[in-house]
């Protein structure tokens, strides 16, 4: 547990003492622990990851002031679905913090989503490269109108097999470390 902004976050950092960091943003309901499977796989990687898990008191001062206290300068940033949502406007306000971006099944903020809700019209675009994971048509075509607000590479991939399943943990370690290796 990281204390900040006085409650405090499930937060769970492992793998190699050497190496870039991966920054992952849980989804609603997801305990750090539920990452742990695609972490492994990043730890082969020789990538070291903190996973933050999902509470809905976060804001990015609060995720700056986890990695501040973790003594974490930059890394590749990674949300899962609500995740991603904070995620998104982490790498679009703290370019100096971020040196990739990984996102599930959203879009970027300013992108209306399947109900036709823009959650921030006034997000930046994001300049850092940027992969776009999806799991359904609705978060492929917001996914796909989100690439005018990516100032950088931008990849969108679609999931290969079930969401939970272990291709899909695979496919999801794999995009996170090409984007560690651009970096």
């Amino acid at each position: 547990m990281v204390t900040v902004d006085g409650f405090g976050v499930p937060v769970s950092v492992t793998g190699p003492e050497k190496g870039p960091f991966v920054v992952v943003l849980g989804a609603a309901q997801h305990a750090p622990a539920a990452y742990d499977a695609v972490c492994q796989r990043l730890h082969t990687a020789s990538t070291r990851t903190v996973v933050i898990g999902a509470d809905p008191r976060l804001h990015p001062k609060a995720v700056v002031g986890i990695l501040d206290a973790l003594d974490v300068r930059w890394g590749v940033l990674v949300g899962d679905r609500a995740g991603a949502d904070l995620a998104w406007e982490l790498a679009a306000t703290r370019l100096d913090r971020f040196t990739g971006l990984v996102v599930i099944d959203r879009g970027h903020p300013r992108v209306p989503d399947q109900n036709g809700v823009v959650r921030d019209e006034n997000c930046p675009p994001v300049e850092i490269n940027t992969t776009a994971l999806v799991s359904t048509p609705a978060a492929r075509a917001a996914a796909k109108a989100s690439q005018r607000y990516v100032y950088s590479d931008f990849r969108l991939v679609e999931f290969t097999g079930r969401r939970n399943a272990a291709e899909s943990t695979a496919q999801l370690a794999a995009e996170i470390v090409l984007r560690t290796s651009t970096w």
